[in-house]
């Protein structure tokens, strides 16, 4: 019988980078990849060499910074759903490896709800990864009230990473 309390080592908040979702970060045109950034674009095989070497049996995925934070709204939904896809295909094709945490199109509040359950309903995501301000907006501001109070499955966890606000 197998020891049902072995240890397994998961580690949250893993970054990558969708190709076709970084190629609309300003500054990015004609740029030669670093070793950082072809990193964060392998997710299958250094990854997979290099959490071995680790000793790491299971990463949790999110897209990094900046995400869809500071487009406008019809491309944050485009390019959110189409990497939330691609990352589906990628833990579908690991899914003894990888976990997902989703990226939401925040520039459209409601979209970015509906993003989120589809996420965890239909792909199995684990919740979702929100970085600091969208177009210069804290997320509790009121307009961003839908995606944390929109009803959704009882499994949905949202992570959200943010900046503090400081007092002056």
């Amino acid at each position: 019988m197998a020891n049902r309390f072995a240890s397994c080592v998961v580690t949250l908040e893993e970054h990558y980078w969708d190709r076709d979702l970084v190629a609309h970060f300003p500054g990015r045109e004609g740029k030669r990849l670093s070793e950082v950034e072809k990193r964060l674009q392998d997710i299958t095989d250094l990854r997979i060499k290099e959490m071995d070497e680790a000793g790491i049996d299971i990463q949790v995925l999110s897209h990094g910074a900046p995400g869809t934070q500071k487009m406008q709204a019809e491309p944050a939904v485009q390019l959110s759903r189409q990497a939330n896809d691609r990352l589906a295909e990628i833990v579908k094709a690991n899914p003894t490896r990888f976990a997902a945490l989703g990226i939401l199109p925040t520039p459209d509040p409601k979209a970015a709800a509906d993003e989120l359950e589809r996420t965890v309903t239909k792909l199995g995501f684990k919740g979702a990864m929100v970085h600091g301000l969208t177009n210069g907006r804290f997320i509790d501001d009121k307009q961003f009230w839908p995606i944390s109070s929109a009803p959704r499955s009882s499994t949905c966890r949202s992570i959200c990473i943010r900046r503090f606000r400081t007092r002056l």
